[in-house]
Formats: C-alpha cells, sequence, structure tokens
C-alpha cells in the first residue's frame, strides 16, 4: 500500500515553504534595498561633507585675502609702517599666518614678524632680506592681491604665500605685503581641513590643483602625486561629486568637490565594508520576526487543520459505510469535498496578503512611511511609458544640518515624519508622496499641470513655514516643479529638471518655490 501523508503534516509542510520562500525573498528584496539606501546615503553624505569643507576653506582664503589687504591699506601711511604695529597685527592674526612681512619694490623685506624667521630649510629671513621669488616677482609685477599655489620647501614643509601690493598716500606703488601659511602648522586651514579620521575608516584628503596631496591622515601622503586618479581628473574639470572608488583591495564611497579660490580638490571617504554591520542586523531581526511567524501560524494551522479534517473524516465514513451497506445513506450526499479545496483556498489567500503586506514594507522608507525611492522610479518610469501626465514637486528641509546639530538626530527624526505626514496632506489618493533622500522629499501629481503643481507647492510651503515643528518653531522647504514634456523619454530629464529648479530656490535664498524654465 502506498504511504500517504497526513493532512496535518501537509498544512504544516505547505506552512513551513510558504514562510521560508516569502521569508528569502523579503530577506533579498529588504537586504538590496537596504543596500541601495544605505549606499545612496553614505555617497551623498560624503559629497555634503566635502562641499561643507570646500566652502569653509573658501571662506578661510577669502578672509585671509581680506586681512592681508586690509594689513595692506593700512600701510599706506607712513606713519603706521612701524615695527610695532606690524607686531601688534601679527599677533592678533597668528591663527591665520605664520608670519607678516613688507617688502619694497625690489623684494626686499623692510618690516617682518616675528622679527626673524627660521624657514623649514633652515634658512633665516630677516628685515633687510631680498626675496627673488617667483611669486615675489609676480606680486611685484601684477600689483593685485592674490594666493599662490601650494609650495614645498626643500625639506617637505608645503606653503602658500597670501599677497596684496601696498600703495602710498600719494597712490604711487610702494611695496608688497605677504602673510606665509604653512599648511602643516597650526593655522585655519590646518583646522579646518584637520584629520576628520573616523573609527569605520572613513577620512578626508585634499589636492592641489596639480594633483599633489596637501593634506591627508597618513603624513607619508603628504605631496604625493595622484594626478592620474580617477577621481583628480573629474576635479580638475572643476566638477563634483560621488561614485564608488577602489584602492588597493578596498572599496569606498567617494564624495568629492572643488573650492572657488584655490581649485582644491576636497576628497572624503568611506570603507564600502561600513554597510555590513546594519545589513546584518537586518538579517537577525527578518530571521527573528519570521520564526515569530511561522510558530503563530503553525498554531493557525492546527485549528485549520482540525476544520478541514473533519468534514473529509465524515467524508471518509460516509464512503466506507456505503461500501459495507452497499448503498447510499439519504441526506449524507450533501457533503462535499469542495469545502476542503475552499479552506485551502483561504489558507492561500491569506499567505498572499502576507506576502503583499511584506512587499510594501520594501517599497516604504522606514522612517516616514512614505514610498522609498525604489518604489518612485519604478512609478515615474511606469507613468512616463504609458504617456500619463504628471507634474512633480521636488523639495528639501533648508539648513536642516542644523536642527540635528541644535536638537539632535531624534528631533530631526521627528522633524522628517512631520513633514511627510504634512506632504500627505496635501497629496491625493492618485498622487505619490515619497522620500527621495536624506532631507529631500517629493510629490508626484497625476493629471496635474505645472500651474496647478505649482499653487499645490506653494500652499504646502506656506504651511509649512506657519506651522510649528517638532522643534517648537516653524521649518522652511524650498521647492522645485517641473511637468513631464512631450520629449521626456526617462525620468532622470525630469528629475534633473526638477531638481535645478529646487537648487535655484535654494540659490535664490531658500523658502520658495521655483518653477523650472528652460535655460538659455
Amino acid at each position: 500500500m502506498k504511504k500517504v501523508l497526513k493532512l496535518n503534516v501537509v498544512i504544516n509542510i505547505l506552512v513551513i515553504l510558504v514562510v521560508f520562500f516569502a521569508t528569502v525573498i523579503h530577506l533579498y528584496s529588504s537586504m538590496d534595498a537596504l543596500r541601495t539606501s544605505l549606499t545612496n546615503n553614505y555617497l551623498e553624505s560624503n559629497h555634503n561633507y566635502a562641499i561643507k569643507l570646500a566652502e569653509e576653506v573658501d571662506y578661510i582664503t577669502d578672509e585671509l585675502q581680506k586681512r592681508i589687504i586690509t594689513i595692506a591699506n593700512l600701510s599706506s601711511s607712513s606713519d603706521f609702517r612701524q615695527q610695532s604695529n606690524l607686531d601688534t597685527l601679527f599677533y592678533s592674526e597668528n591663527d591665520h599666518f605664520n608670519s607678516i612681512f613688507f617688502t619694497d619694490t625690489n623684494g626686499v623685506i623692510q618690516l617682518i614678524s616675528p622679527s626673524v624667521i627660521n624657514t623649514p630649510d633652515n634658512i633665516s629671513v630677516r628685515a633687510g632680506t631680498k626675496i627673488d621669488s617667483e611669486i615675489m616677482k609676480r606680486a611685484l609685477t601684477e600689483k593685485k592681491p592674490f594666493i599662490s599655489e601650494v609650495y614645498k620647501t626643500k625639506s617637505g614643509t608645503l606653503f602658500l604665500l597670501v599677497t596684496a601690493p601696498v600703495f602710498n598716500e600719494q597712490r604711487e606703488h610702494i611695496g608688497v605685503m605677504v602673510g606665509t601659511v604653512y599648511l602643516e602648522d597650526q593655522n585655519a586651514i590646518k583646522i579646518a581641513l584637520g584629520t576628520h579620521g573616523y573609527d569605520d575608516g572613513s577620512y578626508v584628503f585634499a589636492v592641489d590643483k596639480k594633483g599633489h596631496i596637501i593634506s591627508h591622515p597618513n603624513i607619508s601622503r603628504i605631496y604625493a602625486d595622484i594626478s592620474d586618479n580617477p577621481i583628480m581628473k573629474i576635479l580638475k574639470q572643476g566638477k563634483s561629486g560621488f561614485d564608488k572608488v577602489t584602492k588597493g583591495d578596498k572599496e569606498y564611497f567617494a564624495g568629492y568637490t572643488t573650492t572657488k579660490n584655490l581649485g582644491w580638490g576636497i576628497v572624503s571617504l568611506t570603507p564600502a565594508s561600513t554597510i555590513n554591520e546594519p545589513i546584518n542586523d537586518l538579517l537577525i531581526k527578518i530571521v527573528t520576526r519570521s520564526l515569530t511567524t511561522l510558530i503563530i501560524l503553525l498554531i493557525i494551522a492546527t485549528f485549520l487543520v482540525r476544520s478541514i479534517t473533519k468534514p473529509l473524516t465524515e467524508l471518509a465514513l460516509y464512503s466506507e459505510k456505503s461500501i459495507l451497506n452497499r448503498k447510499i445513506d439519504i441526506g449524507k450526499d450533501d457533503i462535499n469535498i469542495q469545502s476542503h479545496i475552499y479552506e485551502i483556498n483561504q489558507l492561500y489567500r491569506q499567505v498572499k496578503s502576507h506576502l503583499v503586506m511584506l512587499k510594501k514594507e520594501v517599497q516604504l522608507d522606514g522612517l516616514t512611511g512614505l514610498a522609498n525611492r525604489r518604489t518612485f522610479d519604478e512609478i515615474i518610469k511606469d507613468w512616463i511609458n504609458k504617456r500619463q501626465s504628471f507634474s512633480i514637486i521636488f523639495l528639501d528641509i533648508d539648513n536642516f544640518k542644523k536642527v540635528n546639530d541644535t536638537y539632535g538626530h531624534l528631533v530631526g527624526d521627528d522633524v522628517l515624519r512631520y513633514l511627510s505626514a504634512t506632504i500627505n496632506n496635501f497629496s491625493s489618493e492618485d498622487d505619490l508622496s515619497f522620500r527621495y533622500g536624506g532631507e529631500e522629499f517629493g510629490i508626484l501629481l497625476k493629471n496635474k499641470s505645472e500651474d496647478e503643481a505649482y499653487k499645490i507647492a506653494e500652499q504646502l510651503r506656506r504651511k509649512i513655514e506657519q506651522t510649528a515643528s517638532p522643534t517648537g518653531k516653524p521649518i522652511t522647504v524650498s521647492l522645485g516643479v517641473t511637468s513631464l514634456k512631450e520629449m521626456d523619454n526617462h525620468p532622470k530629464t525630469i528629475i534633473e529638471r526638477a531638481d535645478y529648479a529646487l537648487y535655484q530656490s535654494k540659490k535664490t535664498g531658500k523658502n520658495r518655490t521655483t518653477l523650472y524654465k528652460k535655460q538659455d
């Protein structure tokens, strides 16, 4: 006789298989989504951090130039051109310059503070010393303020000069005021760049326009030539961005940009292995929850087996009795095995619902509950392919870093959730509200023109600026608006227009809405 399985065993095996495959699918989808999200977050964070440092360096170099120009202007008066005055100015500026000196039109030092400078090459520079370097010749010839390139002394010290011409009260050129900055000594630039090393292996380095490293946590790398590095080639073009890069046998998330004043490149790196820990944590959580779900489903399956096997047992007894008695009992022929199939179908529907729930979790942003970047990409691509009319609003919280720095990241998360709820209130059932990444959000408005989208964006902006956020004060947002055009065949072009409009809102003062207009 062929061996058969009991129905309760079959159902329990079925439940285990369903949950197993659902868990595998959920694991794969969740881990893939998390890996993509973490990768994008690290890339964007490193890019933003590089931009922040570049802006700080630009601010410092602007200040250095302004301070030298101010000292040069003060020195136009012969009464002011005294060693004591220069000493006073130097000691007030010693966190910016390592030394300050004034030369005549022949490059001979007239005033210097401190009075004697011992250079890293053990050369003493004092009043009366003639400076005949190319930098000094340029400063005397051009008679304009400028900051020199980074130079390396014979002893390996990196420095730059900040110069400004000096004119007397009759506007006659009488010399040059020079401030020296040693990049490896304690000064404003050194403090700004620092080492920026972190426990997770992240670090920042800076390069000059020629591709020489001028700041690096590993001092042995200072002034190394990396001009052939792919990122350096991008930086030489003055571009800014982020990408995955490989150094040796390690992969890094790199964000990079250039300073406006000196064209230095700032690169922020984080090891790609950093994302392994949160992914492993997610794996453990999903497995733990899946085991709990499996236990609950097995308990439910036990009760379902009883309800399923009861009519089947009655049917078996009825068949057996009919065979033995060689007759069919009247009144029993209404027992139908179809009821058994119905219950199994119901079970399948419940499992399917569970799969839908798991899929839905993958489609939503875990913090805000809005659609995530992945869902947005799928929806906008589908709408473009179907030529579905729509407009898009991109919005970004103004000065969100200041919120995190002032109130902490927990309040920052509350602000993101508050903004998400507000955005949802301005979205109809046919629209898609989504979190694009970080503090940037958006709304896909189905069958809405640009003008209608602009009005909605303005209503949303005013609502946000007039409503107290979890910080106790209103926040503001900058918004960019555009719509699907006839020539649009790919989401990238639409996203770039919306992002450009958002950038214009940021650039022109923040807390405003910009409707994209074609650039000349």
